[in-house]
């Protein structure tokens, strides 16, 4: 059957789409006419207006021409333009309302300053996919020329990655600002890549190290509990079944430089780990003090008796 014409003021009667903006996209390329008549006015088709309807759809939900362009070319599938959009539609939502968060943060202090604003407005600028992309930099960086195992490595991403807050407190941004000056710290990259080489000896168990950590935490939590002291026998207990069973994990012998070993590394990173997953617990809305430290602390106390036993 063929199909009925229309006239440019016909196809915009029919489209509500004004005659100046269908003029606009066939000169774009993007709805050329059917044909012309003999005074060189411009015909469309009903499949023009089918057209029409979908790029005026594309372009009310922020789609450019030249992905536009490219869809009705069908070099891009009207899905795969959909989904992109979407996504960034989602990003740019998330942004306003950090920007709202940041705003509203800014004026709960009673004489905001310049210096107030800057370092609030950090958080704006960072999406989920920038912190992301940060986390997974600082940990190809620490692991560069070590074998690392990467699903252990997707792991701690995963742990070590924050959901960004919709609307985040002042202390979440400066949480958020805090960890990200830690991933970008220089020289504790570089020390940890170096201990990272010294774990990721051919053999290492991360899975068994791990799991080993999870039952120690639990041992010393519930010593705790229990009111024992790292000076106990308790203690002196958990602190040799730590270095042995660790010991095994990396496939080193847990002798007196193993133990060195280890009370250097708790010195070394303890703060600033502890730190880490406080940050992480205020991002979280949860409370900062629920962190693993005093656990750990108490485990050092009792591997150094071991190295200088009490007079």
């Amino acid at each position: 059957m063929p199909q009925k014409l229309h006239t440019i003021g016909e196809l915009s009667r029919l489209s509500g789409v004004s005659v100046r903006r269908i003029r606009f996209y066939s000169d774009a390329g993007l709805l050329p006419p059917a044909t012309r008549t003999g005074s060189n006015y411009r015909v469309y088709t009903d499949t023009d207006a089918a057209r029409l309807d979908l790029i005026r759809a594309l372009r009310q939900a922020g789609v450019d021409l030249g992905t536009i362009r490219r869809t009705l070319a069908r070099q891009l599938s009207l899905r795969d333009v959909l989904h992109m959009r979407l996504e960034t539609l989602e990003a740019e939502i998330a942004s306003q309302r950090r920007i709202a968060a940041v705003l509203r943060a800014t004026l709960q202090v009673p004489d905001p300053s310049e210096s107030d604003l800057r370092r609030l407005w950090t958080m704006t600028a960072i999406s989920q996919k920038n912190f992301r992309a940060k986390a997974e930099q600082f940990f190809d960086r620490v692991t560069d020329g070590t074998p690392v195992d990467e699903s252990w490595k997707r792991q701690m991403l995963d742990i070590s990655t924050p959901e960004l807050p919709d609307d985040p407190t002042p202390e979440q941004i400066d949480a958020w600002n805090e960890i990200m000056g830690i991933l970008s710290d220089e020289t504790y990259i570089a020390a940890m890549r170096a201990d990272m080489a010294r774990i990721w000896k051919e053999g290492f168990d991360a899975a068994a190290y791990a799991k080993l950590s999870e039952e120690i935490y639990a041992k010393v939590r519930a010593a705790m509990d229990e009111g024992a002291e790292p000076i106990s026998a308790t203690g002196r207990a958990l602190a040799l079944e730590w270095l042995e069973r660790s010991a095994r994990c990396m496939r080193q012998e847990p002798d007196e430089a193993f133990l060195a070993w280890h009370l250097n590394q708790y010195h070394k990173y303890h703060a600033r780990s502890i730190r880490y997953q406080e940050l992480l617990a205020i991002l979280r809305g949860s409370d900062a003090a629920t962190a693993r430290g005093a656990e750990w602390q108490w485990l050092a106390n009792a591997m150094t008796l071991l190295v200088t036993p009490p007079a």
